[in-house]
């Protein structure tokens, strides 16, 4: 799903709330277009109202909300992309998409935070960091 982004301007409110109210649209397609859209469109300056996506009780939701912050900050919020990551196995769903952001992030630049988690993180935090450090 990722997708080279070019310079851009900063996503407007208006765009905001057509994004993520196509999130939730019983149309797969739309539902799709518009987390293709959330990750080509977020910056930085999203990143607080994406984290608050990541908290939402849909699951897809938290998925598109993934693949933008792995791809902006990933290493710097890898504590709240575990916690709805552990949600969604949680809930029954296999997180193949989720899993596919987790591993499109940069790695390289998780591996320190990673360990890190290894050392203070509780036990679903070091089992996933666990994981993904077998990609660094």
């Amino acid at each position: 799903m990722h997708i080279d982004k070019p310079a851009q301007i900063i996503m407007n409110e208006k765009e905001w709330i057509e994004i993520v109210h196509a999130l939730g649209a019983s149309d797969v397609d739309t539902a799709v277009d518009a987390a293709e859209r959330l990750d080509v469109r977020a910056s930085v300056e999203d990143v607080p109202r994406l984290l608050t996506l990541l908290r939402h009780e849909d699951f897809f939701i938290r998925e598109a909300a993934a693949w933008p912050l792995c791809h902006l900050v990933g290493p710097l919020v890898l504590r709240e992309l575990f916690t709805a990551y552990q949600l969604g196995f949680e809930q029954g769903h296999d997180n193949d998409g989720f899993t596919a952001a987790l591993l499109d992030m940069d790695l390289a630049k998780a591996k320190k935070p990673l360990h890190a988690l290894l050392e203070i993180g509780n036990e679903i935090e070091k089992s996933h960091a666990a994981w993904l450090l077998e990609f660094c």
